[in-house]
C-alpha cells in the first residue's frame, strides 16, 4: 500500500515496500511479527522531489492500514514538518518521535 500528501512544495509518503517488520526484517513465518508501515518526507525543488535528509522512518503501523486512518497519519507528519522543511530546519528528532505512531 501507498499512500501520499502533498502540500504545495512538501510531500509525505506511507508505504509497505522495505519489507520491515518489528524487529527489522518482517518474517512472515513469526505468528507476532507483522508488516510495517515506512514515511518519508520530500521537499520539491528544480522541478523533482527531493528526499528530506533524515525523514526516512519504519513506524509501527501495520501494513494493511486502512485509508482514512492513512490520511489522518499523513496529515499529523504533513503538521509537525511542513514549516521546518520550508525553512530548511532539520526535522531528524520530530521525524524520531513520529516513527512510534500508532492507531
Amino acid at each position: 500500500m501507498n499512500y501520499e500528501l502533498i502540500d504545495n512544495d512538501v510531500k509525505v509518503e506511507l508505504h509497505d515496500e522495505t519489507n520491515e517488520g518489528y524487529n527489522g526484517d518482517y518474517n512472515p513465518d513469526d505468528p507476532e511479527d507483522k508488516l510495517l508501515m515506512r514515511f518519508d518526507v520530500f521537499k520539491f525543488e528544480n522541478n523533482e522531489w527531493v528526499e528530506v535528509d533524515n525523514s526516512s522512518y519504519c513506524t509501527e503501523l501495520p501494513s494493511n492500514l486502512d485509508p482514512e486512518k492513512a490520511h489522518r497519519v499523513l496529515s499529523l507528519i504533513m503538521m509537525e514538518v511542513a514549516d521546518d522543511v520550508r525553512a530548511s530546519i532539520s526535522i531528524k528528532k520530530k521525524c524520531e518521535w513520529l516513527s512510534w505512531i500508532q492507531c
